[in-house]
């Protein structure tokens, strides 16, 4: 450790004495060099391991003021290293080191205007955002930086749109990304298409290494999706925005960071802090009552039909007193911290005017607060404005206070619809979003965002941002024929890349119909095929439980019915027990969209979770227990397919095996088609006292 140190501060030193303002990082693995063309335009490229994953690619921005992307001098090049670490409120990590060698380069052109350009080179990456000095405003037409790739590099991607991230993943080579291809990924937004991707957008080269493109710090600026040259292999900025002006920018402005996470191995991007780390520190004094928790909702009974959100008289109401008691009772009853209620307030169903501060009658939200919080179970909140954003902003501080009067601690957002006059992902949308964040934290509610602006790192400086969703979640799984069966392995490294995914995992029972038919399952887990199941979920039950390892946020939904999980006792453990903040993280083996298994340490603890899924295909896996403790004898639950299972048929069937392990095993486990295993690795008792040494 300390010699790859040396060597990446020798290396440092030695190119910024050289002529082409290299920097690289502290490990050497990796070269950012920063130059000026002909035409006085800053270029970069990126090298790693000696391969040159990013091409002499163009920097700048564009404004009505003038363009600051070309006709540069160089008047200066300040080059400078950081080291410390930091201990996030929550996380996937119980420290992270933030390590970087770094420059800044003054830029002036021949309007006499400067531009600074500023370059964070980390083990995990490279973070590039431009400084903004000078007084008044500037409003910026374009962001002009280009990521030009090395090769036609394997891609995995959505269509770039303005409005809607929860699409299904592509997976081809760069040079078919067409706009052909980006039409047939989205049909229903032909319109609102560019030949592009949003990003994180994840790609691989022939020697294995991966790289993944987005933005990190996004306050006050439009967000960033990615055009793409295909003939030139070359993406570009692009800022969402429906007029000329994307963002107005009060000076001095420093712009978000745009980011390349790079590794050796699809894992790399799981396990990279790259896009927290270019965030700034906590803002807060009193973190106390940012409380990470698992969930249970009365939500995922209103896709199956079986209630309504609204009170409309052909289906049942769900957020009833009567409903809700019930599964208050049986997150009290499983160790579970809080109740989604939707459909609770006045509105619903009413051209979207809906009232924050008001339930509907037979929702007796004081009771219920009451009721809660003598099982030691809180309600989390729901605001859905189906786009309505100047209903919310007009009560928002209201709302806010109102739950807090009442006690509750968490809010889930939701903003459903075409927003008129803008889009999801403009400047100001952007700082509707964060005011959400910031008001919540000045009632101290923390905040889960649904059709959200993608994840940004912001989570660093307000961990009260817990959760958001941005991706095509289990809700889908409802609707149409769910999510293609390579999606789930694919998001580890697309969306949960950008930070923590409110997915909504665990559904238990995999086959059904929307008036839940329920006689038409056996109780061994097999599906009747003369029955028509209008809808299914494409996994395994062993699968399900996986994604609470393999999906990363600090906040979980146990998505189901109650009735589902007291099917499945065994099972049901698995989600008592889970974390959802970790010490330590760990990508074990993985191929993009095929499969992935990853390892998680529980916080303040020697305790390891284990979560292995896949796609389609069958497979064994060797899973290699060295991330264990050396010396320790541990106890193991493993929760995996039988062997007769797929998630076409008997998808309920698991099986459990208890065993011991030590870090020197090695151990087959066989994945079902669209199947998974979920691990629990416990420490044995006897060695406690030895493990409250701290590590």
């Amino acid at each position: 450790m300390k010699k790859s140190i040396l060597f990446g501060l020798l290396l440092f030193l030695l190119a910024s004495c050289g002529p082409k303002h290299q920097i690289t990082s502290p490990n050497g693995r990796i070269a950012v060099c920063l130059t000026l063309n002909k035409a006085g335009e800053p270029c970069y490229n990126l090298k790693f391991d000696d391969e040159e994953l990013i091409r002499p690619s163009r920097l700048g921005v564009k404004s009505t003021e003038g363009d600051l992307c070309g006709e540069f001098t160089l008047q200066g090049v300040e080059y400078f290293s950081h080291f410390e670490s930091w201990e996030p409120v929550w996380g996937q990590f119980a420290e992270i080191y933030d390590h970087y060698n770094a420059l800044k380069a003054t830029l002036v052109n021949e309007q006499n205007e400067t531009l600074q350009i500023e370059m964070r080179l980390f083990n995990d990456g490279l973070g590039i955002r431009y400084l903004l000095p000078g007084e008044g405003s500037r409003h910026i037409t374009a962001d002009c930086t280009e990521f030009r790739m090395g090769g036609d590099y394997s891609a995995h991607w959505i269509a770039g749109t303005p409005d809607d991230d929860e699409l299904q993943y592509q997976h081809t080579s760069l040079s078919e990304i067409t706009p052909e291809a980006c039409h047939a990924a989205a049909p229903n937004l032909r319109k609102r298409l560019t030949c592009g991707v949003n990003t994180p957008v994840t790609m691989q080269s022939p020697s294995g290494a991966t790289l993944a493109l987005h933005e990190a710090a996004l306050w006050d600026y439009a967000g960033m999706s990615l055009s793409f040259n295909t003939e030139e292999l070359c993406f570009t900025a692009s800022l969402s925005g429906d007029e000329e002006v994307k963002s107005t920018v009060e000076l001095p402005f420093s712009t978000p960071w745009r980011t390349i996470i790079v590794g050796d191995r699809a894992g790399a991007l799981v396990e990279s802090t790259l896009t927290l780390n270019l965030n700034e520190p906590c803002r807060l004094e009193d973190t106390s009552w940012i409380r990470p928790m698992k969930y249970v909702g009365v939500w995922w009974e209103m896709h199956l039909k079986k209630s309504i959100w609204d009170r409309d008289g052909q289906y049942p109401h769900c957020a009833t007193t009567e409903n809700v008691k019930r599964y208050i009772d049986f997150a009290a009853e499983n160790g579970f911290g809080g109740v989604l209620v939707e459909g609770w307030n006045v509105g619903w169903g009413r051209n979207e005017q809906f009232d924050y501060t008001q339930p509907y009658p037979d929702f007796d939200i004081e009771e219920l607060c009451r009721y809660g919080e003598k099982q030691g179970v809180e309600l989390i909140g729901h605001h859905e404005t189906y786009a309505n954003v100047e209903n919310y902003e007009r009560q928002m501080s209201d709302a806010y206070a109102y739950y807090k009067e009442l006690g509750i601690n968490n809010v889930k957002t939701g903003y459903v619809g075409r927003i008129a006059g803008r889009n999801h992902y403009d400047q100001s949308m952007v700082n509707h979003y964060n005011r959400t964040v910031t008001e919540g934290a000045a009632h101290k509610l923390c905040i889960d965002i649904h059709e959200p602006i993608h994840p940004t790192g912001i989570c660093r400086t307000y961990p009260n941002l817990m959760s958001a969703e941005g991706m095509r979640g289990q809700e889908w799984q409802a609707w149409n024929k769910g999510n293609c069966i390579d999606h789930n392995p694919t998001l580890p490294f697309t969306r949960n890349v950008a930070g923590a995914m409110d997915f909504t995992p665990g559904i238990f029972d995999l086959r059904y119909h929307n008036t839940i038919n329920r006689a038409a399952a056996t109780k061994d887990g097999s599906v009747n095929p003369d029955y028509d199941y209008q809808y299914f979920v494409n996994s395994t039950l062993a699968h399900q439980l996986a994604l609470y390892v393999v999906f990363y946020s600090p906040i979980q939904m146990v998505a189901d019915l109650p009735e589902n999980y007291r099917e499945h006792p065994e099972a049901l453990q698995f989600l008592r027990e889970v974390p959802v903040d970790w010490a330590e993280t760990r990508c074990l083996e993985a191929e993009i969209g095929d499969y992935v298994v990853t390892a998680r340490r529980k916080k303040r603890s020697e305790d390891w979770y284990v979560g292995g899924i896949t796609d389609g295909t069958a497979r064994t896996l060797e899973l290699r227990f060295d991330f264990l403790k050396p010396g320790i004898t541990y106890h193991a639950t493993l929760y995996r397919d039988a062997d007769h299972a797929a998630w076409d048929k008997f998808p309920t069937a698991y099986t459990v095996e208890h065993f011991s392990v030590t870090n020197s095993d090695l151990r087959s486990i066989n994945l079902a088609p669209g199947g998974g295993f979920a691990l629990q690795i416990q420490v044995d008792r006897s060695f406690i006292p030895k493990l409250l040494q701290p590590r």
